[in-house]
């Protein structure tokens, strides 16, 4: 058994590890970049700070251009990877004309500096920024809080590595193997590893990469506890999804090439979903498992990120139809196969995914679609999991009264984590992992028990910060798609976690999902790692990792 003192370290340092990484993410502040301005011939003129602007009259616009032969949603103002201008008539009352020539709408059309611009006998123009102001962008940004030195977050997880070791020894004795050891040590040597080899790369804002290496080391904990010959597994889960966060987020830097994964990406996500409706294996009441040998994994988890990835994009797709009836259509094929599998809280999490970013997309036509595919999900949800609700329902905020049947493992859960304290009884040392699920849908309870309360609020703590920087990011993002992933992906970890923690407790019916990185569960972790490409992919501070293109790069 630990020392009190002992026990004390480990929050300690849990502590100190998230609230420098969160006070650096949160606090950090990231100036807009100015791109050019959009002249106006009454003298206006508007800073372009978005690779993809909507010029028009409504008070939403990115260009605000407040005359009535302005449509509300005029044009689009686009700036390409190379520094070039596209610019696009969204089918305006009165049209638009470039030098002269009249423009037919929804055609891209690219322009230069200078060119002249009449949209509903309003003269503009393009211009570039300045030589000036080239360099007052450049002095604000050196005026940004730069973000934290990983190197002390290295050292004090590194330690807490360490002594998660000796405590699973202590506690587990010679339950504990030799292989669960070793993958808590190799975990420390690949977190090093990673941020040094970028670090020496030039990139800088580790934050992020060191919330994620905390939450799972618990994860590796919490299987070496509560099956030490399974850690490798889950080893092997983070290492890869480690893997595809960095494809991802190099594969990202370039916005055209991204878009063009759409098709494959919902022709792949189609096929796992069919795959799985075929083969799939029943488990915690829903089919949604596919077995290949020893080995299992969850197709609506890799789905979860191509439901984001599908959702977003740029504005010149948000405001057409044809990719407005893709999305609302691929919204039907996932919920319905969920449906016919009965997973009813990876349904929930699809269908507030897809409630915020129909919201954050909509435009005039979208919003009609989408409120109607979004009504026509809901009234799916209903039909086809009434029973399955009702009997959850049924015993949600009185568990106790069911203690010896339905509410059996939310009772031990919350009686097993209470019992942990403040401080948790140490890592081996829980009697919560005698239930099942403990270590997936009610790992909550299980971090409870044996790492205390104050950590298991940290883990919450953590999506949250996630969530806030994806928010955040809104004002400066380079595009639409990169914001609407972002927020996509702080839907799914937020949600998630209010839905695993929440069961857990009973505060919310228990669904059977997840907590983002901390679950056991090698799917579960490889898409938690990989979706953080996502919240990287929408961080504008210079040299933050790799899914911005350093300074530079550009030139």
């Amino acid at each position: 058994m630990m020392t009190t003192a002992f026990r004390w370290i480990f929050v300690a340092l849990a502590l100190y590890i998230l609230t420098v990484s969160i006070v650096s993410l949160l606090s950090t502040r990231t100036t807009p970049e100015v791109w050019g301005y959009f002249l106006v011939e009454d003298g206006s003129n508007y800073p372009i700070t978005h690779w993809e602007n909507v010029i028009g009259r409504s008070g939403s616009a990115d260009i605000n251009i407040p005359l009535k032969t302005i449509s509300n949603n005029h044009a689009l103002l686009n700036r390409t990877d190379e520094g070039k201008w596209i610019f696009k008539d969204l089918g305006s009352k009165n049209g638009a004309m470039i030098n002269g020539y009249k423009i037919e709408p929804n055609k891209r059309y690219l322009i230069s500096p200078g060119d002249e611009i009449v949209m509903g006998d309003v003269h503009c123009t393009v211009a570039p920024a300045s030589l000036e102001e080239s360099m007052n962008n450049r002095g604000m940004r050196l005026l940004d809080k730069e973000p934290v030195a990983p190197w002390k977050i290295l050292v004090a997880i590194t330690v807490f590595q360490a002594l998660t070791i000796v405590q699973l020894i202590l506690g587990m004795g010679t339950e504990i193997t030799a292989s669960a050891i070793l993958s808590i040590a190799i975990l420390c040597g690949i977190m090093w590893a990673y941020v040094s080899f970028f670090r020496a790369m030039g990139r800088k804002g580790f934050e992020m990469e060191m919330i994620a290496f905390f939450m799972t080391t618990i994860n590796l904990a919490v299987m070496a506890s509560f099956n030490p010959s399974d850690t490798p597994k889950q080893l092997i889960a983070a290492i890869l999804g480690i893997a595809l966060m960095i494809f991802m987020c190099i594969y990202m830097q370039d916005l055209q090439r991204t878009r063009k994964l759409k098709p494959i990406i919902i022709g792949l996500s189609v096929l796992l979903f069919i795959i799985n409706l075929l083969f799939g294996t029943m488990k915690y009441g829903a089919a949604n498992w596919i077995y290949i040998g020893d080995y299992s994994f969850q197709p609506s988890e890799i789905v979860k990120l191509a439901f984001i990835f599908v959702g977003a994009g740029v504005l010149e797709e948000l405001y057409d139809k044809t990719n407005t009836y893709v999305y609302a259509g691929f919204s039907l094929f996932c919920l319905g196969c969920l449906a016919i599998m009965g997973d009813f809280g990876t349904a929930l999490i699809f269908f507030a995914t897809f409630l915020v970013v129909s919201f954050m997309r909509s435009g005039d036509f979208s919003r009609m679609v989408l409120t109607i595919v979004g009504a026509g999900l809901m009234g799916l949800m209903i039909i086809r999991f009434k029973p399955y609700i009702a009997s959850r329902f049924e015993v949600w905020g009185h568990v106790w009264d069911y203690a010896d049947n339905e509410g059996f493992q939310q009772t031990r859960t919350m009686s097993y984590g209470a019992g942990g304290g403040l401080l948790g009884l140490g890592a081996g040392n829980g009697s919560i992992k005698s239930i099942a699920a403990s270590n997936t849908d009610l790992v909550f309870g299980f971090v409870m028990e044996e790492w205390g309360l104050i950590i298991a609020i940290l883990l919450v703590l953590c999506i949250i910060t996630l969530s806030l920087f994806a928010v955040i990011s809104i004002v400066a993002g380079r595009s639409t798609f990169y914001t609407l992933c972002a927020c996509g992906a702080a839907t799914i970890f937020l949600f998630q976690t209010i839905l695993n923690v929440f069961g857990a407790v009973d505060l919310f019916p228990l669904t059977g999902v997840t907590f983002p990185f901390v679950s056991c569960g090698g799917t579960s972790m490889l898409a938690s790692w990989a979706m953080l490409a996502y919240f990287k992919a929408a961080d504008m501070r210079e040299g933050a990792s790799l899914a911005v293109r350093r300074e530079e790069d550009y030139a």
